[in-house]
């Protein structure tokens, strides 16, 4: 590869990169709305796919580390939007967590919003996905 190739090529991706940002900011203003982040939502549409996950089991699925999800767990137990149901009668100590139906009701409105913004971006959301060569 030459060098104007290489600087060409890292150039797109530098744009791509921004655009997704730039894509990922709006979706969290969108979020806000309903009082969570984009992070916040896939986090939570997690919980309520995998039913009764531990916050192990969550820091593994989305790769934050243990510390940075259990910020967000917390941040989601203090909104009402997931429950902490503490002990197995196997474990005691094990914690599950259960999406409420205020969270369901987030859930609803927020994938909606996406959905009504993604339908009207979709062909600027192409260009981008279209800059970046595989």
């Amino acid at each position: 590869m030459t060098e104007d190739k290489a600087k060409k090529d890292l150039t797109g991706f530098v744009d791509w990169v921004n655009a997704i940002k730039t894509i990922q900011f709006k979706l969290n203003q969108i979020g806000e709305e309903y009082g969570v982040s984009f992070d916040s939502h896939l986090i939570l549409k997690l919980i309520e796919e995998k039913q009764a996950i531990t916050p192990g089991q969550l820091a593994k699925e989305i790769g934050g580390g243990a510390p940075k999800t259990s910020r967000k767990i917390n941040t989601l137990y203090r909104k009402g939007l997931i429950t902490k149901e503490f002990g197995t009668p196997d474990d005691q100590r094990r914690v599950s967590l259960a999406v409420t139906d205020k969270g369901r009701e987030v859930l609803a409105l927020v994938g909606q919003a996406y959905e009504d913004w993604y339908a009207n971006h979709i062909d600027e959301i192409l260009e981008i996905n279209g800059k970046l060569k595989y």
